[in-house]
């Protein structure tokens, strides 16, 4: 993506962070200081678009231009959870959202917004126009080192492979860094995996928060481990007579459309879960993790999603600009279950979507389709706690012999 389309892109995600805020009654601090971090970014934004002829556009503005699409496309989920969840008695099935949770999320993207805010700043000063119009200083030294990365061995991986003063790595400079420190113990797939799982929204790289964010408390080559032993280490499953399994996971933003299908699961004793945006997914997901790992298996969970959709709601939403159409929000689903080393199956079921979902031959256990009697045969080996059905996997599948079982 070159920069100005990168550019618009940025103005949009920002101006959708400002646009819910300003619909949030009783906002707290924390949503406050994001809302101004956000205006201050889009107002730099916006003058870079509006003049970009005049700006001599370096690698490292580029850079930080794309890393700070991954805090902003973060910030964005977090505020549609809290959104949803004002509106817990509209919507039944958020009744599992914790409010703590996803405040303390915001009150992490609001100390990464800031951090970004001053390298976006930092990276501008070198434009006399940008300079004078935001009042900054002359870009003489770098403010930015590593004061934010607070775990040492991804402050001291990171300094020594990648440099101090890079804060986000392109995938592949990322990959090679790896390789320098710790060798060829990484797999091809492994590697794959573990992109799919720092590069959450396609960004395209990794920024220096996200690595942090991934190790956590631990250290870079213990958080590595799970990525090295997953494809060797078969899956293990116990069946067990818990009342949830087996359970089909449904996210689609217009759930009546899925009404028959949904009917059809659960006559066959499948419980099923219906979400209405990828955000409440994952809350759902790290908060039933445990769950989840047990059971991680074909014969016992499986997820149904559709390629794309309005993330705050339905079309209803767009009339005062509160939600925005997620054309890859299959992908991105289907990026974060195999990322965070998830087996289950995922069947994207859509419409006339379905030529924009080849993005399914690259990820294991996953297919898509438009037919609902692929899907019916789907949730009926679901039913049957079947674990070794592959007819549906792959693109857009019709196959007539299958579709007549």
């Amino acid at each position: 993506m070159d920069a100005i389309s990168t550019v618009q892109s940025l103005c949009s995600l920002a101006i959708t962070i400002i646009t819910w805020i300003d619909q949030i009654r009783d906002k707290k601090e924390t949503l406050s200081q994001i809302s101004k971090s956000v205006t201050t970014i889009h107002s730099i934004l916006a003058s870079f678009q509006e003049n970009s002829e005049k700006i001599k556009l370096e690698p490292s503005l580029f850079n930080a231009l794309i890393g700070l699409g991954d805090v902003l496309s973060r910030t964005r989920e977090h505020i549609s959870v809290l959104r949803k969840n004002r509106r817990a008695s509209v919507d039944s099935i958020l009744d599992f959202i914790i409010p703590a949770r996803v405040s303390q999320q915001l009150i992490r993207d609001e100390q990464q917004l800031s951090h970004q805010l001053t390298i976006i700043l930092f990276s501008f000063s070198s434009s006399s126009f940008i300079r004078e119009r935001f009042l900054l200083a002359d870009k003489k030294t770098d403010p930015l080192s590593f004061r934010a990365i607070r775990n040492q061995d991804v402050f001291e991986f990171w300094r020594d492979y990648l440099g101090e003063k890079i804060l986000y790595a392109r995938g592949d400079r990322f990959m090679e860094a790896l390789e320098f420190r710790f060798g060829n113990r990484l797999s091809d797939t492994a590697r794959r995996r573990l992109f799919l799982c720092l590069d959450e929204f396609r960004i395209g790289g990794v920024a220096a928060s996200t690595l942090e964010r991934f190790v956590g408390d631990s250290s870079l080559e213990q958080a590595l481990q799970k990525f090295r032993s997953f494809a060797s280490t078969p899956s293990i499953h116990t069946r067990n007579s818990d009342p949830r399994l087996p359970l089909l996971i449904w996210v689609d933003d217009q759930p009546d459309n899925n009404r028959e299908e949904v009917r059809f699961a659960e006559s066959r004793g499948v419980h099923v879960l219906q979400f209405i945006s990828t955000a409440l997914l994952k809350v759902w997901i790290e908060d039933n993790e445990d769950f989840l790992r047990e059971n991680d298996s074909a014969d016992s969970i499986r997820f149904i999603s559709d390629t794309a959709r309005f993330e705050t709601g339905g079309q209803l939403a767009t009339q005062n600009n509160s939600s925005y159409l997620n054309i890859t929000a299959g992908e991105i689903i289907a990026r974060y279950l195999r990322g965070h080393l998830y087996r289950a199956p995922l069947l994207i079921f859509c419409g006339a979507g379905i030529i924009h979902t080849q993005y399914v031959k690259a990820y294991e256990a996953t297919g898509s389709t438009c037919h609902s009697a692929i899907v019916r045969a789907y949730i009926r080996a679901l039913s049957n706690r079947t674990d070794d059905d592959e007819d549906w996997q792959g693109f857009d599948v019709v196959d007539r012999e299958f579709i007549r079982r």
